[in-house]
């Protein structure tokens, strides 16, 4: 595996990762504007944000951008410490 695969793999990931954020941040929007009586958001039990599609929206979006952020940062740093093989390397 060369170093310029494994670049390419770390660019899918963070791809991926942007895609699922903005998928969570449209569905926060529709969420907001088709029923914003039924939401009641509040980031970190601490900060309360609008019932409106754009306060939806960014609670959506942080909330799942800092859960899977922390799981792919926590693989990033078990594979860089653990892993044996050198990219290039057979």
């Amino acid at each position: 595996m060369s170093v310029r695969t494994v670049n390419r793999g770390r660019r899918v990931v963070l791809v991926v990762y942007l895609v699922v954020i903005a998928i969570a941040g449209l569905m926060g929007a529709i969420l907001g504007a088709t029923r914003p009586d039924i939401v009641d958001p509040v980031l970190f039990g601490v900060v309360q944000l609008p019932a409106s599609p754009l306060g939806m929206a960014a609670y959506g979006m942080i909330t799942v951008g800092i859960a899977i952020g922390v799981l792919l940062g926590a693989v990033a740093y078990v594979a860089a410490r653990f892993d044996t093989h050198e990219p290039g390397g057979e």
